[in-house]
């Protein structure tokens, strides 16, 4: 998955592809919080999905995958 194809993504769904707790995805996300933004509803935006990514890197697994 590029950035470019990023999708909205629920917390649950961006720890699954990261490979970890839901719990350990928000304490990594936590001191980039004022960069990323506010979700909207449960969902992040593409656009902040693009940010997480680049500042964790591209996650192992991805949605296409499943």
């Amino acid at each position: 998955m590029s950035y470019k194809s990023a999708k909205p993504q629920t917390k649950q769904e961006l720890a699954h592809a990261y490979g970890v707790t839901i719990r350990t995805l928000t304490n990594w996300i936590a001191p980039h919080e004022e960069r990323i933004g506010v979700r909207h509803g449960h969902t992040y935006t593409p656009k902040q999905v693009k940010i997480i990514y680049e500042l964790l890197g591209e996650p192992i697994n991805t949605n296409e995958e499943d």
